[in-house]
């Protein structure tokens, strides 16, 4: 009989604890910038040790601003998105652009004055004023370390996820 009356208390201790747990968290009040306060909940660097339970952090964060009333359709998706395809819980990931800078600033007069009256050698319909405005930028894409980045010809710009692009010119070495 005590070990029933036992066994009826830790399970009222069980259902409370679980029905705690399993309540909704409270609407909050709508932050300026939901991506800032994603990733304010959820940092990159932070204590996620794995990529998809990183993810799985985004997704509630993102869920608690949709429930709040915060997003728009197009940001509920996107955030998510974005998480997904990050370097965000992968050791030693890293963002790889690749940046083509064989085309040249044709026909500019005066090139450097930051009047674009050239044109792009590779798309003439892209004016320029200097060579640097024709610089054809890749997108971002995750590789597993900066040597696989580079061995492929790209420049590493650190992590983060792909939503974030690539900087329009390469970075200096």
């Amino acid at each position: 009989m005590i070990r029933s009356a036992a066994s009826i208390v830790a399970l009222a201790v069980l259902a409370v604890a679980t029905s705690a747990l399993a309540a909704p968290p409270a609407p909050i009040t709508c932050p300026a910038d939901a991506g800032a306060w994603v990733a304010e909940q959820c940092p990159c660097d932070g204590p996620a040790p794995t990529h998809g339970k990183y993810v799985s952090c985004v997704v509630r964060a993102r869920n608690l601003l949709r429930k709040s009333g915060c997003l728009t359709k197009e940001a509920n998706g996107e955030i998510a998105r974005c998480a997904a395809r990050s370097t965000c819980g992968k050791a030693g990931a890293v963002l790889c652009c690749t940046y083509d800078e064989s085309a040249t600033c044709d026909g500019d007069p005066n090139p450097g004055d930051l009047v674009a009256e050239g044109a792009c050698s590779d798309d003439a319909a892209k004016p320029c004023d200097a060579a640097t405005d024709c610089v054809t930028v890749g997108a971002p894409k995750v590789t597993r370390t900066e040597s696989a980045c580079t061995d492929r010809g790209g420049v590493s710009i650190g992590g983060g996820s792909v939503c974030g692009g690539c900087p329009p010119l390469p970075p200096a070495p």
